[in-house]
């Protein structure tokens, strides 16, 4: 992948960088909050080299590179107009309430999360040292990594402090700040002594912050608000030190007062909140839950869920929900290693495979979106598998404890117990296998059926390709996708001659490569002037017309390469016709392609094949 091109090519799609407020990363995708969130075509950016898929979610345009998205990020900050020190442009906040809910917390944890993610696993792997006499608690090597792990977490309203501030167009620093005062030793140890404080003669319930989450989110939205409010008013030359000054005494006091105890209390129901549900049947509760979290990372939704696993953590020193979610990434991992190993396809083989290493390192997403999703019927079974793993973790009551886990196998220290190996983790160990073999053999089984695709050129044809499941049948004949890409009803199409079934009933692509191939062995009985139709007839008589794009009539053949001519006879698989796409789009036409069976009165019956992603030689319709 050319990481500059990749970045130049997604910013152009998404509307320039005056199209852009800000733009994060995670650990797969690009996250842009966008000033018109229509401009972007998704179809466009998914063509991109190196984009995996796109999401729209939490009022984000969610771009999914997978484990090269810190290099594409990096090339993308270096453009005009891109920058990573840039604070988010302020901006009506659009979207439902849960829309906007989502973007909150995904910016303000999703900057720590992979810190947290790291020291979380060390404190497992040192359990685990001490468990097996490898360290002592009074060794210094042990003292310098725990305090190294345990940092983070004592001191935690500093980090969310700063993030949540960046995230509410506050001054970072001053957010971090307060965070440091509610974790300032001499508070600490008022709180564990019982002292008695005021302010103002205003009774001060004091409370232990180390570890706390919600009291310094709701703390650095004040700090925002005040700091706007008073920057408004305020004289230019006094700015400098008289708005973080009011702001930290205005704002401060009140996070102690109110904002501290309310907070806890709520954060302390919550976590009751949902151990209770979890109590009610923890089988239940991860069949349910590890069924469908894969589903709920798609959609983005997975943030929602984020405040309530760290809290359980930080308040309860361990989180059941994690636990049984845990297995659900081996469960997509043996799918697309399934795969990997039953497919023929020599583009498809590849991306398995190195979809199957980065699951098992946590990363699921170029699995999902380049694998089992496209597939359907594999993605489906994976959560059926990964469904049961987590009613497996539930019945043992498996426990994340540390922080949130992550890393794939690498994560799995993160649920070994401060006592050491319980019953517990030896439930989630059940628990991943259960998933990891389930998604495996269900794919493998029943999931995936073989297919070799055409390749590149005219060395394997579309008749090296297994027949539909009724082909024996002398009656049924079958039309081969002609291209790659995205399979969409007809009915789709932006174009009434070919959606309402005029011109005869078929299917459409939204093409992923420029190169057109013969669905059909047969004669090429129309190709028009400007390339952008071919008509075929098949040897048994079946007429086929496959139209590239809408109006590109207009294009007068420009972008077209045609390797045929009216009267040659083909080969399924043969090459046909070449477009360029991008130079397509960008002269403003839509490269949807319809593949049309023009004498449909003559059959009985014509059934359409439906994918998500398509290759050429692929079936795709059904003739009786």
């Amino acid at each position: 992948m050319n990481y500059e091109k990749t970045a130049k090519e997604v910013l152009k799609s998404v509307g320039g960088a005056e199209n852009v407020n800000s733009v994060i990363h995670c650990m797969t995708r690009l996250r842009f909050k966008l000033k018109d969130g229509s401009l972007p075509d998704k179809e466009q950016v998914k063509q991109i080299d190196g984009v995996i898929t796109v999401v729209e979610s939490g009022g984000q345009l969610q771009v999914v590179i997978g484990n090269d998205v810190p290099k594409v990020y990096a090339e993308l900050t270096k453009l005009p107009g891109i920058s990573a020190e840039a604070e988010p442009v302020e901006e009506e906040q659009k979207g439902n309430l849960f829309s906007r809910f989502v973007d909150i917390i995904s910016g303000v944890f999703m900057p720590v999360v992979g810190v947290l993610a790291a020291v979380g696993i060390l404190k497992g792997l040192l359990s685990l040292f001490t468990t097996l006499h490898w360290l002592t608690a009074d060794m210094g090597t042990y003292k310098i990594l725990y305090a190294t792990a345990d940092a983070l977490f004592y001191f935690f309203p500093i980090f969310l402090g700063f993030s949540a501030g960046k995230k509410f167009g506050g001054n970072p620093y001053l957010s971090a700040l307060i965070g440091a005062a509610l974790v300032y030793p001499t508070m600490v140890a008022a709180f564990n002594e019982g002292t008695a404080l005021t302010f103002l003669n205003i009774p001060v319930v004091l409370l232990n912050y180390t570890s706390s989450v919600i009291p310094i989110i709701i703390g650095a939205y004040l700090a925002a608000v005040v700091e706007k409010f008073i920057n408004k008013y305020m004289p230019s030359s006094m700015k400098m030190f008289f708005v973080p000054l009011l702001t930290l005494i205005i704002v401060t006091p009140v996070v102690f007062l109110a904002v501290g105890p309310v907070s806890t209390f709520i954060s302390d129901q919550l976590a009751a909140g949902s151990l209770w549900v979890y109590g009610l049947s923890p089988i239940i509760a991860g069949l349910l839950l590890a069924g469908f979290w894969q589903s709920i990372i798609i959609f983005g939704l997975h943030w929602a869920f984020i405040p309530i696993l760290i809290n359980n953590i930080m308040n309860k020193g361990f989180d059941p929900i994690n636990g049984m979610l845990f297995c659900t990434i081996f469960a997509q991992t043996g799918a697309t290693l399934a795969i990997a190993l039953k497919t023929k396809d020599k583009r498809l083989k590849p991306i398995a495979t190195s979809a199957t290493i980065a699951g098992f390192m946590g990363v699921t997403e170029p699995a999902i979106y380049g694998v089992t999703l496209p597939a359907k019927k594999p993605f489906i079974l994976a959560s059926i598998a990964g469904g049961i793993g987590g009613a497996v973790a539930g019945m043992f009551g498996t426990n994340n404890y540390y922080s949130i886990a992550g890393g794939g196998v690498f994560g799995i220290p993160m649920f070994i117990g401060p006592e050491g190996v319980d019953r517990g983790f030896i439930g989630l160990l059940i628990s991943i296998v259960v998933a990891f073999v389930g998604g495996f053999i269900l794919t493998f089984l029943f999931g995936y059926k073989n297919a070799v695709p055409v390749e590149s050129g005219n060395e394997t044809h579309a008749a090296d390709v297994p027949a539909l499941e009724h082909e024996h049948n002398a009656t049924e004949k079958s039309v081969f996708s002609p291209l790659d890409g995205e399979w969409l009803p007809l009915t789709d199409v932006q174009d009434e001659a070919f959606s309402s079934g005029a011109m005869g009933k078929g299917a459409a692509i939204m093409p992923a490569a420029g190169a057109v191939y013969a669905p059909i062995s047969g004669t090429i009985q129309t190709l028009f002037k400007t390339k952008h139709a071919i008509g075929l007839v098949s040897d048994e008589g079946v007429e086929v017309l496959i139209h590239i794009g809408i109006n590109t009539v207009k294009l007068k053949g420009e972008h077209f390469t045609a390797f045929v001519k009216e009267g040659d006879t083909v080969r399924k698989g043969d090459k046909l016709v070449e477009f360029d796409i991008e130079a397509i789009r960008n002269a403003g036409y839509d490269t949807t392609t319809s593949v049309i069976i023009s004498n449909t009165a003559d059959y009985a019956e014509i059934h359409v094949k439906e994918y998500g992603h398509i290759h050429a030689g692929d079936p795709l319709i059904l003739i009786k």
